[in-house]
């Protein structure tokens, strides 16, 4: 294994670079979003957030993800990403998503808030699909397919 080799796989910025999204195998409208994340500097867009206001209104609708996608995942969750390949994220997800439900759950029935506590069963669907697309990115452009949720930048 070559050190140039190590290097890409290390640095996130490298490994998008060289990365031929036109010979990946997604959707165009995968395509496209990742062509767009890329133009704007990768997923913290720090191009577009230079931007004066109004171009960098039109910047984030470009950003929006795959809606179909989104949906996707808030339904299947972990078996979303499963079938995208991306298993090891997925799992600290699931492991993230039930703790953060039993917390907020048993929280909200301590204080009285039945209701709410019931509505947290959706916490699960809106934690997998709000990370969905940005860990897509990072598993086909960044071939980031490692273990942590959120990466330091």
């Amino acid at each position: 294994m070559n050190a140039d080799a190590n290097v890409v796989s290390l640095n996130p910025a490298a490994a998008a670079a060289d990365a031929d999204i036109d010979a990946m195998d997604v959707s165009e409208r995968w395509k496209q979003y990742f062509k767009t994340v890329r133009r704007y500097g990768g997923l913290q867009a720090p191009l577009a957030k230079s931007l004066p206001k109004e171009q960098r209104l039109a910047a984030s609708k470009e950003l929006m993800p795959p809606f179909a996608s989104t949906v996707l995942a808030f339904v299947f969750g972990f078996f979303y990403y499963l079938a995208k390949g991306m298993w090891k994220k997925g799992l600290v997800l699931l492991a993230i998503t039930i703790a953060a439900l039993i917390v907020v759950g048993s929280l909200l029935y301590m204080i009285g808030g039945e209701t709410l506590a019931d509505a947290t069963r959706f916490l699960g669907g809106a934690i997998f699909a709000g990370m969905a697309p940005r860990d897509f990115y990072a598993f086909k452009v960044e071939r980031d397919d490692g273990w942590m949720p959120v990466r330091p930048f």
